[in-house]
């Protein structure tokens, strides 16, 4: 996997959301590899998220908790 570009660590929660929303569209539907059942569950958490971003935790806060944990 290669690195982010500079400028993604500048881009609020949101706008990296509506991105990768942009990446996933722009893949051919033949071309994707998620079943029904992981699309449904993928628009399910986005549609949650969108209700309220600031709920649940960034990957730094739960990486950590689960290195306090351990």
């Amino acid at each position: 996997m290669s690195a982010l570009p500079p400028e993604f660590a500048g881009m609020s929660s949101v706008e990296k959301i509506d991105l990768a929303r942009k990446l996933l569209n722009s893949i051919p539907d033949e071309d994707a590899m998620l079943t029904e059942a992981q699309m449904a569950d993928l628009r399910l958490r986005i549609a949650e998220f969108e209700q309220d971003p600031n709920e649940g935790q960034d990957w730094e806060e739960f990486k950590a908790e689960l290195e306090r944990e351990s």
